[in-house]
């Protein structure tokens, strides 16, 4: 960023587009000739950068991981969906796993899962078991380490009208979670 697009890291660059937005919110500039003229200087440097980066190579980032099938290290590659592991044995051994985000969450449908984050084929984040395929169990909302005090069912959160709340997905308990954040830390 700062060797291709300098003046947008600049404070003073900074200051003076956020005072032309304040401009334009206030109604004293118009948003399209703002845009307009940040756009014209950014253009030619984009330009510039597309075709300079890519010389760039990306390195790869040793991970404490081990490959299952040859016993290589692992690294953290970048695709076009994000950071995955891939074998460092790469072309001979061509294991990849996604990087998992557990929640602490044991799987509600298989009892013996980590229900971790996932991420679908055009990015949107979405919660499952990580024992799949052998466990098809998903949520879109995300689970939290906390048992339903009524049932025992898995609470997740959901955002209703700004706040966040806790709801069990086997009952109708709820719980605003800002109270129960500090009860559980």
């Amino acid at each position: 960023m700062e060797e291709f697009f300098p003046e947008i890291l600049d404070a003073e660059f900074t200051a003076h587009m956020e005072g032309d937005l304040d401009h334009v919110e206030d109604g004293k500039e118009d948003w399209v000739d703002v845009i307009g003229e940040f756009y014209k200087s950014f253009e030619k440097r984009l330009e510039v950068a597309e075709e300079e980066m890519k010389e760039i190579e990306i390195k790869d980032e040793p991970s404490d991981e081990i490959c299952e099938k040859c016993g290589s290290q692992m690294v953290y590659k970048m695709g076009r969906f994000g950071k995955f592991l891939a074998c460092s044995g790469f072309p001979e051994c061509r294991n990849t796993k996604p990087i998992v985000k557990a929640t602490g969450v044991t799987c509600p449908k298989c009892k013996s899962g980590q229900v971790v984050e996932r991420r679908s084929k055009k990015g949107r984040m979405f919660y499952g078991c990580d024992k799949y395929p052998e466990c098809d169990f998903v949520s879109w909302d995300k689970p939290v380490p906390k048992a339903c005090p009524d049932c025992g069912g898995m609470m997740v959160e959901k955002r209703v009208r700004g706040q966040t709340e806790w709801h069990c997905t086997a009952c109708t308990h709820q719980e605003e979670a800002a109270e129960l954040e500090e009860a559980f830390d």
